[in-house]
């Protein structure tokens, strides 16, 4: 009523811890859920491993090594490969992260593309009609000739002859220890791909 006291209500909050629904485990708690962690060294795992006093790694301690070796995560099929075989296709798909090797030099193409995107000025591609223009003069024929599409296709099959070569050396390693190229394993550098690739 009028010229009643009105007292305040505070209403008191607490504070909301949110739960791991919903949210990615990670790789630690994957592995340790299969029996892989050593629960009393957790501080030794890191996404690459550690290394021990000599400098060599320790691969018992990287988790992406780790992972690598639980086959359900290394032959999982991606939801494209898995509609494929539905549909009696098969998908045949480039590792992940090696952009080198897909399809025939595209991802060279579109790098070139978006290379010379960025030499243009900026007034060229200032509003919608200007930067519709600016794309398709990067992705025309003008810039991207049929001889530079070969180029790209050409360098993209070295990249999956030379990793070819070393699976088929790692293979021959592995009945008979010997070899004459390096071995592809998750030390080697982009440095010792690019000198194989220059035996082909």
């Amino acid at each position: 009523m009028v010229g009643d006291i009105q007292h305040m209500v505070i209403e008191t909050t607490q504070k909301i811890e949110e739960g791991w629904q919903g949210k990615p485990k990670g790789l630690l708690q994957i592995l340790w859920e299969r029996g892989w962690i050593d629960a009393t060294t957790l501080g030794n795992y890191t996404m690459g491993g550690r290394q021990n006093a000599s400098g060599v790694l320790m691969k018992n301690t990287s988790l992406k090594l780790l992972m690598a070796n639980c086959i359900d995560f290394e032959e999982e099929e991606s939801l494209l490969q898995h509609y494929g075989r539905e549909l009696g296709v098969t998908v045949d798909r480039t590792p992940k992260c090696h952009c080198e090797l897909a399809g025939e030099g595209i991802e060279y193409a579109w790098g070139f593309s978006k290379n010379y995107y960025r030499t243009l000025s900026l007034a060229d591609k200032k509003g919608k009609q200007n930067f519709l223009d600016a794309v398709n003069k990067c992705i025309s024929r003008e810039k991207i000739t049929t001889e530079m599409i070969r180029k790209f296709s050409r360098r993209a099959r070295q990249y999956i002859a030379a990793y070819y070569k070393v699976w088929q050396k790692n293979q021959e390693q592995a009945a008979t220890a010997t070899v004459d190229l390096p071995i592809v394993d998750e030390t080697t550098t982009p440095v010792e791909i690019e000198k194989i690739i220059k035996l082909f």
